[in-house]
């Protein structure tokens, strides 16, 4: 009789156990800029190992084209976290909309200026992107930021190459490899693989290593980062550090 006991307030126990440790289990959404690029593998990652979980987080990953739409997602409120570039905070900082990043991930932007291989023939820099169709993410994204940079650096209005939204994986490197569009912002994997079928792919601007990016913005420029509204940050500091 005392054993019978013995295990039922045992059982009891286990699961008072369970049912206070998912009361305690905190729900977030993270829109990522994009899953299947290597400068977001240490959301995906996290998330594959279980490292979440045993934060006490239960997280769900919403895996959109570009981080202009994962931070649409954050803004309008269908996700609280964003696992996307750190220029976005910049950014909407100048237009009065505050961003904070609590987390950054990537020592180097790892975006890679590439000609499609149909056209490396007609455009031979980055002056001759004007009036050509050049892909990126998606429009308002970091890779658009990033043409945009470089367009002016280059004395080419920001304006003069039409924007195309091609994703950053599989789609990518199908639309450069078609001549679907003249040239891309492209990350890795995907220009990896298009330079393993293409040797010869012409980069016209790389920032996948520390002297790449120094030579490209004349210092540091952290890449992906996880931020969310200034507001949000402020109110759940202790879901920020876990």
């Amino acid at each position: 009789m005392r054993l019978r006991a013995a295990r039922l307030a045992l059982a009891l126990l286990a699961l008072s156990l369970t049912s206070n440790l998912a009361a305690a289990q905190t729900r977030l959404t993270i829109a990522v800029g994009g899953g299947a690029c290597l400068c977001y593998l240490p959301t995906v990652l996290a998330k594959q190992l279980g490292e979440y979980d045993r934060a006490g987080l239960t997280i769900e990953l919403v895996d959109l084209k570009g981080g202009s739409d994962a931070l649409k997602a954050v803004l309008g409120g269908s996700a609280e976290v964003v696992s996307g570039y750190f220029d976005h905070c910049v950014n909407l900082a100048a237009k009065k909309q505050e961003l904070q990043s609590f987390v950054v991930y990537d020592r180097y932007p790892g975006l890679v200026l590439a000609v499609s291989p149909a056209h490396t023939s007609e455009i031979q820099s980055i002056a001759d992107l004007a009036g050509k169709k050049v892909g990126v993410s998606a429009p308002g994204s970091s890779t658009d930021f990033f043409l945009k940079y470089l367009l002016k650096k280059n004395g080419v209005d920001p304006t003069a190459a039409a924007v195309i939204g091609v994703g950053l994986g599989a789609t990518a490197v199908a639309a450069m490899e078609q001549g679907q569009i003249d040239a891309a912002v492209m990350l890795d994997p995907s220009v990896t693989v298009l330079q393993g079928s293409h040797p010869d792919l012409r980069i016209l601007s790389d920032t996948r290593t520390q002297k790449d990016t120094l030579a490209v913005f004349g210092g540091e420029y952290p890449g992906g980062a996880l931020y969310a509204t200034a507001s949000w940050v402020a109110a759940h500091p202790r879901r920020c550090r876990r």
